[in-house]
């Protein structure tokens, strides 16, 4: 049986910090994901026990955006001694192994973790600091990969620094992650190395890439295989990506679930679903809460929001689809708009199978238009349309023969008559 293992995280602004920011150092991001969550997710990948978090003066700023771990509030520890940590050490409550975890160090990875404790057990250290010198100098543990026996760590603390001679180096197998973010050129060196190795494991895993260096994907984003990604797209938060996908240049996605054989191109889907075999740009914008069916095509200059659209319909372009639900094999015209907010509430459009919205047409919320019904081009619907019925909700057209030629003659004597108003002054 392995020895238990307890993570404190340090999350400290560093003494060189200077990335000029009132954003707390640990709170800045790298690929979609804090510093400091990435910390506290490598914590989870070690331990099941969640870690504690130092923090100084950045406190309150920093406990807005962590739960599930403790949060110990310090004075400045910048310039830290042994003697701080004696009075931490109590946190690892019965762990045999205590790993300090700068948040600042995002580029550690979970497998170097793991054998930084094997490097400490294999060799029955008492303690062991992840560095490329050897032997050990200037060491700063707050601002270190650390890792100690807490049995020893508590006889150790009683001592003076200079008395210290058995802490050994920890060589990692990338040096890169040793890399310390306290500016933003690091910050973007860090952002560059991650975003590298993120796409890397996808590229291993059956993704393909035409410029893997611009395209940005964060660490929870998952992709199915023989998926093709063009450059400059960006998946964020927690989207997922089905098998056999395109994805064309410059698409966002934000928690969105892409499912099998998806085709988009330049657009934005938030917090939304898309279906196997749709269709969807370019510049097309998916708001939060919609639902895209499958075989669906969304054209360019479309917006959805908070919409049901169903399996083989239609909307080409240049149409708003808001607060919405469309049956099945739907065609919606250019210019299509659902009228869906009276200036103080949201209300909803329904749309049956097999309908046919002509363009131009203004659907007024609530209203219904149900199965198999027409509605004809430039309508504005205000009352629900039965099935199998075609709405006819506009002016009918007047042809006034020989308009021009009376306008043009009303023209011509106006301008006479000015002429001779003129001509008598």
């Amino acid at each position: 049986m392995g020895k238990s293992v307890f993570v404190i995280i340090s999350a400290f602004t560093s003494d060189k910090d200077t990335m000029n920011s009132s954003i707390p150092l640990p709170l800045h991001k790298v690929c979609g994901r804090s510093m400091l969550h990435n910390a506290i997710h490598l914590a989870k990948q070690i331990t099941s026990t969640p870690p504690s978090i130092l923090v100084d003066k950045n406190a309150e700023q920093i406990k807005e955006h962590v739960s599930n771990a403790q949060i110990v509030k310090v004075m400045d520890m910048s310039t830290a001694d042994l003697i701080d940590l004696h009075a931490l050490v109590h946190l690892a409550g019965n762990a045999d192994m205590l790993i300090l975890l700068p948040a600042h160090m995002p580029l550690v990875t979970s497998t170097t973790l793991q054998t930084l404790l094997q490097f400490t057990e294999s060799r029955s250290l008492d303690a062991a600091v992840m560095s490329i010198e050897d032997p050990l100098s200037d060491i700063s543990f707050l601002h270190q990969v650390c890792c100690f026996s807490t049995a020893w760590l508590n006889t150790m603390l009683e001592n003076q620094k200079s008395q210290l001679s058995d802490i050994q180096a920890f060589h990692p197998a990338d040096i890169n992650e040793l890399l310390i973010v306290n500016d933003r050129v690091n910050l973007a060196a860090a952002e560059a190395r991650m975003r590298l190795r993120i796409n890397e494991i996808h590229m291993r895993n059956g993704v393909s890439f035409l410029d893997p260096s611009q395209t940005y994907i964060s660490p929870e984003v998952r992709i199915g295989r023989d998926t093709l990604i063009y450059p400059g797209n960006v998946l964020e938060g927690s989207t997922t990506i089905g098998d056999a996908c395109i994805l064309y240049p410059n698409n966002r996605l934000h928690n969105a679930t892409i499912d099998d054989r998806v085709t988009l191109q330049s657009s934005v889907i938030l917090d939304s679903t898309v279906g196997q075999d749709s269709t969807v740009g370019p510049f097309a914008y998916i708001r939060p809460d919609s639902i895209i069916g499958s075989n669906v095509r969304i054209g360019d200059f479309v917006e959805v929001k908070k919409s049901i659209i169903g399996d083989e319909s239609k909307v080409s372009h240049l149409s708003y689809i808001g607060d919405a639900q469309l049956g099945k094999d739907v065609n919606i015209g250019c210019g299509v708009v659902c009228v869906n907010y009276d200036g103080k509430r949201k209300q909803r459009v329904t749309v049956g199978n097999h309908a046919f919205i002509g363009c131009n047409v203004n659907l007024v919320a609530p209203v219904e238009v149900d199965d198999n019904a027409y509605v004809a081009a430039g309508s504005t619907i205000t009352e629900n349309v039965p099935a199998k019925a075609l709405a006819i909700a506009r002016a009918r057209q007047v042809n006034k023969e020989g308009w021009v030629d009376k306008r043009e003659e009303k023209e011509q004597k106006e301008q006479e008559e000015q002429k001779e108003q003129t001509e008598r002054k």
